[in-house]
């Protein structure tokens, strides 16, 4: 007998989904991954689940931050994957936009606000903090 492992969707799983699919409808191919180990290093058992969508063909990773969850934790790794020549974005809840703003100030990092409206998710655009 096989033991499903299941947790809850939240919704960041759903923005993650949701940007996704808007890379399926431009023709792209992209995957959504974990990046936990690379972004945060040491401190991943205390982070929070961050999903990643990787779009190889454009080099481009596009993290969303989960909610309460400092931007600064992440710019180590994104700093190491834009040396690398990858666009690296940060999607984040409009209502956390702000303080985004503030803690990226001056790096290579794209910040854009994500939110719910009618239960589905609408993206802003992007911005440079």
């Amino acid at each position: 007998m096989a033991l499903a492992l299941t947790r809850e969707l939240t919704d960041i799983d759903e923005v993650a989904e949701a940007c996704l699919d808007a890379y399926r409808w431009a023709g792209e191919v992209a995957d959504l991954m974990s990046w936990n180990r690379l972004f945060l290093g040491e401190s991943i058992s205390e982070a929070p689940i961050t999903p990643a969508i990787v779009a190889r063909s454009t080099r481009t990773i596009e993290c969303v931050l989960p909610h309460h969850t400092a931007p600064a934790d992440y710019l180590p790794g994104f700093k190491r994957m834009a040396s690398e020549d990858w666009t690296v974005r940060l999607l984040v809840h409009s209502s956390e936009m702000g303080l985004a703003h503030a803690q990226l100030r001056g790096s290579a990092i794209t910040i854009q606000p994500w939110w719910f409206d009618g239960g589905v998710v609408q993206f802003g655009r992007p911005e440079i903090p």
